[in-house]
């Protein structure tokens, strides 16, 4: 016993003496790094963010998950302060930082769990499918050149990673790691509205003025907030992921006292979503928002009350609110034009010029791209690679299926489409099944809204290929693979037992 004690003393003493000792390199190589300045201190910057989140890996599969996710949303605002030391780039090394880290996790996990994460749990085997074409796309000659398929990897397989990383984690991370969702909404909307009030400081301006293929950053001669994210686009989905849930933990009884709070945060998400200028996330939230007040009901006689309660006063804004014109706004400032933006999106949203656009390009590419090759053209086709390399100089699509469908082939999307709707069906049973009121069930309610918003927003947007989104999306519908499977296991099990007994009492 003692001899225990002793080594373990000893193993504790040679890692304390290696933590100091890497502390001491580290320190040494930030003070030369930043004396040196320019391109080695952003090498170190991003060197020590990606060794952090490596660590963190090392510590537990959650904490490195928890790591990525905690820079994923700031990722948009230290791209940008890096031309406070670095000129211009198109190139930009900080979009490796989490695909090197997923990779290692992935790695991790297929070490541990060999072949058996392929098809682990209900959704496993079609994700796994849907991979396997999207990995094959990257060599298609038709995108250009293997550099663009990459780039389409980074969108397209990184985040598919993450339903793996979902499928292994504990079953009581993926609602921790949604209340750290909610703080990360509110506290990177305020950098927003600092942006609107204030304006972009110098060094967001720098890339302001280099970046290209960014069209729909100006609303009515101003420039629309990003926040700390990439896009408003960005922002506004993950406003509406963090109000979703900030409002499903308010509508919970067993949150207590904290119920205010959530509501609060709700409200505050609600009003800055609005900034965004992002109608389709604020169409998501409102999906979100009347699953989560339907699904509260009890029996067919209150779900229909809350129905008419909820539609009531939409029924009165389209009857008697007049569509606005471009004269019509509520003040001259950046948020009035903002606020204007989005009330004529939400008002009248057939009359919106983007909306006609949309329509005409997916037109197109139903009609006559599509069917002209629909096996699909690369992976990298319909992203920014593409467009930089002059392989693709149409519109914007802005339909994560059609987009998927051009770049991996129809039957990829279909595969998707069939994923999503899989996962929403295995929440609302599980969400049906579970104990009425129970923190079960309240859980299940916000998935089953999440996960709604996830086909609404990748028909109207392209929310799986967005930097801090993608991710979340599918670590969700893995949890929600994993979790079901769990409770049909533990069915069976008690199923068995019942069985059994039946036969001995027999």
């Amino acid at each position: 016993m003692n001899s225990q004690v002793q080594t373990f003393r000893r193993v504790r003493v040679k890692s304390s003496v290696l933590w100091i000792g890497a502390l001491q390199a580290m320190t040494a190589l930030g003070v030369w790094a930043t004396a040196t300045g320019g391109e080695m201190l952003r090498v170190f910057a991003l060197g020590s963010i990606t060794l952090f989140m490596l660590t963190a890996l090392v510590v537990s599969l959650e904490a490195g998950l928890t790591a990525m996710i905690l820079f994923e949303p700031f990722r948009g605002i230290l791209r940008r302060a890096q031309y406070l030391i670095v000129p211009y780039s198109e190139s930009e090394p900080i979009h490796l930082v989490t695909p090197i880290v997923s990779l290692f996790v992935f790695v991790l996990l297929l070490l541990r769990n060999k072949l058996e994460i392929f098809r682990a749990t209900p959704l496993a085997l079609p994700t796994s499918l849907l991979a396997a074409i999207c990995f094959l796309q990257i060599f298609n000659p038709l995108q250009g050149g293997l550099s663009v398929g990459f780039v389409g990897a980074m969108f397209y397989l990184v985040p598919m990673a993450w339903f793996y990383f979902g499928q292994a984690a504990t079953v009581s991370f993926v609602p921790r790691m949604l209340r750290i969702i909610v703080a990360l909404a509110v506290i990177s909307s305020l950098y927003g509205v600092y942006q609107l009030v204030v304006g972009y400081p110098h060094f967001e301006q720098v890339w302001l003025e280099n970046t290209d293929k960014y069209g729909s950053i100006w609303v009515y001669n101003i420039q629309r907030a990003l926040a700390t994210f990439s896009s408003s686009e960005e922002w506004g989905r993950y406003i509406q992921i963090g109000c979703i849930v900030a409002a499903g933990l308010g509508f919970s009884r067993n949150e207590g006292g904290k119920r205010l709070l959530w509501f609060g945060a709700a409200a505050a998400l609600i009003a800055l979503l609005t900034l965004t200028g992002q109608r389709t996330s604020i169409f998501g939230l409102i999906l979100g928002l009347a699953i989560l007040f339907l699904t509260g009901a009890r029996g067919f006689r209150g779900v229909a009350a809350r129905a008419a309660v909820m539609f009531a006063p939409f029924v009165l804004v389209f009857a008697l609110v007049n569509p606005l014109s471009d004269d019509d706004g509520f003040g001259g400032d950046n948020i009035g034009a903002m606020m204007t933006h989005t009330s004529k999106g939400l008002v009248d949203p057939a009359s919106e010029g983007s909306l006609g656009v949309r329509m005409e390009t997916w037109t197109e590419l139903v009609t006559e791209t599509l069917p002209s090759n629909p096996l699909g053209t690369g992976l990298g086709t319909a992203t920014l690679g593409a467009t930089r390399s002059q392989v693709n100089d149409d519109s914007a699509i802005d339909n994560h299926f059609l987009s998927l469908a051009l770049s991996a082939g129809i039957p990829a999307a279909l595969l998707l489409l069939w994923i999503l709707i899989r996962s929403l069906i295995l929440c609302f049973r599980s969400w049906r099944d579970s104990t009425p009121e129970s923190e079960q069930a309240d859980l299940w309610r916000i998935m089953l809204a999440l996960n709604a918003t996830f086909v609404l927003n990748n028909f109207f947007g392209t929310s799986f290929t967005i930097y801090s989104v993608a991710p979340i999306g599918w670590l969700i519908i893995g949890w929600v693979s994993a979790a079901c499977s769990e409770m049909q296991n533990a069915e069976r099990a008690n199923d068995t037992v019942t069985v059994h007994r039946s036969k001995l009492n027999a």
